[in-house]
């Protein structure tokens, strides 16, 4: 918004100018003079917001950072590793063992037809 030293801000001079342009583009354009001055309007006010909040400055830019705790990292590890069992190391195991992801096989999981029963046609003759 505007700062003491400034009297209007800069995303409302911005609105003015792009309003001018809408209004002379669209009038030249052949457009109504009422049809233009509204969507002259429209644009203006919308650019105007739009660069107001581009060159907004805000106070808490950085991200709040949380406090450490005083574990170690493998104590924290060694919890993670209780409550779940496994440790990352075997889980990332466990997925190399599993069928890698390629495009056949995710089209073999997504596009498979279904096979025909041979027993239910049989049965229903």
């Amino acid at each position: 918004m505007a700062e003491k030293g400034e009297p209007v801000s800069k995303g409302f001079a911005v609105g003015l100018q792009i309003w001018l342009l809408f209004l002379i583009s669209l009038y030249a354009l052949g457009y109504p003079a009422l049809f233009s001055i509204a969507l002259g309007a429209i644009g203006g006010t919308a650019s105007g917001f739009i660069v107001d909040w581009w060159l907004s400055k805000e106070e808490n830019i950085e991200p709040t950072r949380r406090r450490v705790s005083d574990e170690g990292v493998e104590s924290v590890a060694r919890s993670r590793q209780r409550r779940r069992g496994t440790t990352a190391l075997q889980h990332r195991k466990r997925r190399k063992e599993q069928e890698p992801v390629t495009l056949k096989t995710l089209t073999r999981t997504f596009f498979q037809r279904e096979q025909p029963n041979n027993q239910t046609n049989n049965s229903e003759e």
